[in-house]
């Protein structure tokens, strides 16, 4: 089977999407010949075993997008715990 990424779309948002399941992640990206770290760009097709797809009942309409953009990377351009600074990129409700 195979299907579109959307904008702002991960391999794991792809997976849940698709399959129903964050651990048909690892299968998706090596069946498209990507490691884990691929950035999937919007109108790529991936393609997928049907028999990775579990809980059909729960992925009725999920797509989910959880992608950074490169403006909100602008506004915290670093990463990790090292570099979390209060009310910079480390913001307490």
């Amino acid at each position: 089977m195979q299907n579109i990424i959307k904008n702002r779309q991960t391999l794991a948002d792809f997976a849940i999407q698709e399959c129903g399941t964050l651990e048909a992640f690892f299968e998706i990206a090596a069946y498209n010949g990507y490691a884990v770290t691929h950035d999937p760009v919007a109108g790529e097709t991936l393609e997928y075993d049907p028999e990775w797809v579990i809980k059909k009942k729960y992925r009725k309409n999920i797509q989910p997008a959880t992608a950074i953009t490169a403006s909100e990377r602008e506004i915290a351009p670093w990463d990790g715990i090292g570099y979390m600074a209060v009310e910079i990129n480390f913001f307490v409700s």
